[in-house]
């Protein structure tokens, strides 16, 4: 099957932890694959298009409204769902519409929690 990267996907921690943009097609969810991410962590208030068209990508919705910020039970919930996933050799990616707000603050809590870094430095 054909493959193609999702709107602005980007590695964090290379075969760990990406970001994206709200994937749309097959295509997408094959490549995440391909790139070793078995878990994809959709935080829009609706689920993505033909999310369930590539078997072994699992996803993990947090539905978190845009424009406002995630609730500590949300971010913790992410952070497990990355935390579980590595431990055993899984990766994972998060998006929301852009890849850019909720899907950054997500991205900033897990640097913060894993290189023990200040929020401001994390957005950097």
């Amino acid at each position: 099957m054909a493959c193609s990267p999702p709107p602005n996907f980007s590695w964090v921690e290379p075969t760990k932890l990406a970001g994206l943009a709200f994937p749309r097609m097959t295509a997408h969810y094959q490549y995440l694959l391909d790139n070793g991410i078995q878990h994809l962590v959709c935080l829009c208030e609706r689920k993505p298009p033909n999310y369930d068209t590539v078997p072994g990508v699992k996803l993990h919705h947090i539905n978190i409204i845009d424009f406002t910020p995630p609730t500590p039970e949300q971010i913790q919930r992410f952070l497990s769902i990355v935390e579980e996933s590595n431990a055993k050799g899984e990766g994972v990616a998060v998006h929301c519409m852009h890849g850019h707000g909720r899907t950054g603050t997500m991205l900033a809590c897990y640097l913060v929690k894993t290189r023990k870094i200040s929020g401001i430095d994390a957005i950097k």
